[in-house]
């Protein structure tokens, strides 16, 4: 982690009724590649932090303005992965939080307010080249919390008090394919649902299950089993929000968090992903591609299991992504490809697209394991299907494979490699596989079964693509597979 500054000027003021109000002020210079703490002791008898914050506006072309994140960290310390001492963040989405014992911002952790040395935590991100002033004003009251006044009502649906109730641990279903959104946002970050609204969101689309990945807080997955799912399977997650890219921790426990205080340079990247996969859970390199500060990928993929090839809409973002796939898996890498919405609001639609997963049941475990073997594709909608089996129909061999499988061919076999798509005429299929494209055919009907051989050898993989028909160029995504395996 760069050294950060931390900021100990600030001014106090204790009220007759027993509020204490400091106050912080400065300014940061042009750039967004560092973080600020502001230390303030909180004595005993304290039962509410109250934090507001201002800050000079700047916007170029529309699109760059600056920011200024936000957190806060308990008396434990705000030390790198220390997770005993993390109690929120909202990043630039809110000005100002409240935290007491029964309740918090979402975004932020309800719980005691210990006595001890607390610090806000800043992440400026200064666009303007004249820097940026800002203030931040602490304010501790030792009333109860019901007369320093409750949390607005969609505030108190997300963080009820008391420990969070364990997920069910029953697994539901059989072995096929279910449906999920892999990359979701709420009011717990920067999203505008709150999470019931979006599990509706989820049913309407059909879904089987959904990961909560909010930025850089764990205080969605702990509301998660008080929400009214009914059948809807949801896994928590988080999405690891560094200033040098995104990432999904998929398959958490409601309680773990993971840090994102470090850059490539301070080589704990792999520590992070290692503590997430040694818990079960998956690491996906999130819209890799996105050219934006702070959101293009520079960890490198040597600690990835996954990369989030289809955020949202398909764009020109996506496309570089998937040859950055097509790259890695060339090189021989069982890297996984995946899907999401990315989801903040209802102009993005939840399920679009959606990663579908072959599992024996409806469980956390059986959906992350199904995934990180690549027993999965990606749709746009929940009216799309596709199936993607290779065998060596003339080698003697009976061996059926699909995707995240391998299928052994004998010496000089040739793979016969078969598509069954429903639910997208009009579009254009193609059969990707090491060598480049094996053969593109056109689905004309609702429901198409496609067939093309390969010799196994020289095309090493074998995935499919379906796309949108465009003359000329490439049409949108409709459906994608991970790559079956050939040996």
């Amino acid at each position: 982690m760069s050294n950060p500054l931390v900021v100990h000027g600030a001014t106090t003021e204790q009220h007759d009724d027993g509020t204490i109000e400091i106050a912080f002020s400065g300014r940061f210079g042009f750039g967004i590649y560092r973080w600020a703490y502001l230390p303030f002791h909180v004595p005993a008898g304290v039962q509410q932090i109250r934090v507001g914050t201002s800050h000079e506006d700047f916007a170029a072309a529309g699109i760059a303005r600056n920011v200024l994140d936000l957190g806060i960290f308990g008396p434990p310390g705000f030390d790198l992965g220390n997770a005993a001492g993390f109690r929120g963040w909202s990043g630039g989405a809110r000005d100002g939080f409240v935290i007491s014992s029964g309740y918090a911002t979402p975004g932020y952790l309800a719980g005691p307010i210990e006595p001890g040395i607390w610090a806000v935590a800043l992440g400026p991100v200064v666009l303007s080249p004249w820097g940026m002033a800002w203030q931040v004003r602490v304010t501790m009251s030792g009333q109860a919390p019901a007369e320093a006044g409750q949390p607005a009502e969609s505030d108190r649906r997300a963080v009820a008090s008391g420990p969070a109730p364990a997920p069910p641990s029953a697994s539901v279903g059989g072995a096929r394919w279910y449906r999920g959104d892999l990359h979701l946002h709420t009011v717990h970050s920067d999203g505008e649902r709150d999470p019931d609204e979006l599990v509706s969101a989820a049913h309407a689309a059909r879904l089987d299950f959904i990961v909560s990945t909010e930025h850089n807080t764990n205080s969605a997955n702990r509301v998660w089993p008080r929400c009214r799912s009914g059948s809807l399977l949801i896994i928590p997650g988080e999405e690891v929000t560094t200033r040098h890219g995104h990432w999904l921790a998929v398959g958490l426990s409601a309680h773990a968090w993971v840090d994102w205080r470090y850059g490539p340079r301070d080589g704990v990247f792999g520590r992070f992903a290692a503590e997430v996969r040694q818990a079960g859970g998956l690491v996906v390199a999130a819209h890799p591609a996105v050219p934006l500060p702070g959101s293009a990928w520079e960890f490198g993929f040597g600690d990835v299991d996954a990369l989030e090839v289809w955020n949202g809409r398909w764009n020109v973002d996506d496309e570089v992504s998937l040859r950055i796939w097509q790259r890695l898996l060339r090189q021989g890498r069982h890297i996984v490809a995946v899907g999401g919405s990315d989801s903040h609001g209802k102009h993005q639609v939840v399920g679009s697209p959606q990663t579908a997963v072959h599992a024996p049941e409806l469980s956390i475990a059986a959906i992350v394991d199904g995934l990180r073997r690549g027993r999965s594709y990606i749709v746009g909608s929940s009216e799309v299907a596709c199936e993607l089996i290779a065998t060596c129909p003339n080698s003697g061999a009976d061996e059926v494979a699909g995707p995240g499988q391998t299928l052994r061919a004998p010496p000089g076999a040739a793979a016969t490699v078969t598509a069954v798509i429903s639910g997208a005429p009009g579009t254009t299929a193609a059969l990707i596989t090491g060598a480049g494209c094996a053969g593109r055919a056109s689905v004309r009907s609702a429901s198409a079964r496609l067939q093309w051989e390969i010799d196994a050898a020289s095309a090493r993989f074998a995935r499919l693509e379906v796309r949108s028909a465009r003359r000329g160029r490439l049409g949108a995504m409709v459906a994608l597979t991970n790559p079956v395996w050939l040996t």
